[in-house]
């Protein structure tokens, strides 16, 4: 019994002895074990300086000069040059001069007189690099910059478009889309890009303006009516001519007859449609 109360004595010595020598490493203790020193051993104001210095010579994001800034301060940190309160100062420094630099440089890119897409895009991708370095998911600059970089891609894609405007006679559903509905689902599509609150910052970029234009885009489209009725008439025809004329069909004729001159259109493939309707189910 006394060997066994002295083996657990000498136990509990060993133990008490191993956690004083040990707390620091395994409980954080260790005033070495992030790299941070009592005093800073780099002017800390004159690397600030060098950061800014580096970046005002730049006139857009620089990849690699963010990158070498990064390793140069995060190898001093390892060295054991900076105190925690002059490596805050120092990488607050990078994080926030490599960041005006990247959002500066998209907001110029935006506004430019010689607006040019290739230079947006470029801005654009140093900013979502900034944003992916630095862990900046909720930086209001970076996520004002991609709101705006969403709407610049919907207008672009908007204005590009040709807006044509083409029939679908649901064969399922004996139904259509009107052409005023499309054409009104256009305008709308418009009206809203020009309503978004960001739209002020775009509207110098060349084409925005009169491509989201009612006017114009009623002019655009307008035109497209003729067309798209005829098409419409030919699609509903040939439905019709595959299928038997049943009691039934000639009855689903009737209503798409009448939808078709009554609410929609009385010239453009009016005329073929009643051939169908006279000669059907005879």
């Amino acid at each position: 019994m006394k060997i066994i109360k002295l083996s657990a004595i000498f136990i509990l010595l060993v133990g008490g002895i191993f956690l004083a020598l040990n707390w620091g490493s395994l409980f954080g203790g260790d005033p070495k074990a992030d790299d941070f020193v009592e005093e800073d051993l780099i002017d800390v104001s004159e690397k600030c300086d060098e950061i800014r210095k580096a970046w005002s010579s730049q006139t857009a994001w620089s990849d690699s000069l963010y990158k070498a800034q990064r390793d140069d301060l995060d190898q001093s940190k390892s060295m054991g040059m900076f105190s925690r309160e002059g490596y805050n100062t120092v990488n607050n420094c990078l994080r926030e001069t490599s960041t005006n630099k990247a959002c500066d440089g998209y907001m110029s890119a935006l506004h430019a007189t010689n607006f040019s897409d290739p230079v947006l895009q470029k801005s654009y991708k140093g900013v979502m690099a900034i944003k992916s370095y630095e862990k900046m998911n909720d930086e209001p600059r970076v996520k004002t910059i991609e709101q705006l970089h969403k709407l610049y891609t919907d207008i672009s894609n908007f204005v590009k478009s040709s807006h044509i405007i083409s029939p679908h006679f649901d064969t399922d559903k004996a139904d259509w889309v009107s052409f005023a509905s499309v054409q009104s689902g256009i305008l709308s599509k418009a009206k809203a890009l020009r309503g978004n609150s960001l739209f002020k910052e775009m509207e110098n970029v060349p084409g925005f303006k009169s491509g989201l234009n009612e006017d114009n885009l009623e002019k655009q489209t307008s035109p497209q009516r003729k067309g798209f009725y005829q098409k419409l008439s030919a699609q509903i025809i040939d439905y019709f001519n595959s299928e038997e004329p049943t009691p039934e069909m000639v009855n689903l004729l009737d209503q798409v007859w009448r939808r078709y001159t009554d609410n929609e259109e009385k010239v453009y493939g009016v005329e073929q449609l009643a051939v169908l309707k006279r000669n059907y189910g005879r």
